[in-house]
């Protein structure tokens, strides 16, 4: 778990979280107050996404998959 908080997410798993909640690329940078553009440089591998952004990114989506009823 600790590693996970070190280090930037990779591309892969940007993605995967998005694809989980079946987002768009517009209604993920929505929940991070960025631009899609931005958030597609993210899940491209393009620029790195920082710590900051990936922890929000986290939480916000499992708020919504508590608020779906998916959260185990």
């Amino acid at each position: 778990m600790t590693d996970k908080i070190l280090r930037p997410p990779t591309p892969k798993e940007i993605k995967d979280l998005r694809l989980d909640l079946k987002l768009s690329t517009t209604d993920a940078g929505n929940l991070l107050h960025i631009s899609n553009r931005t958030f597609q440089r993210y899940e491209r591998g393009n620029t790195p996404m920082p710590l900051a952004y990936w922890e929000l990114f986290e939480l916000k989506c499992r708020v919504i998959k508590s608020r779906q009823g998916k959260m185990s």
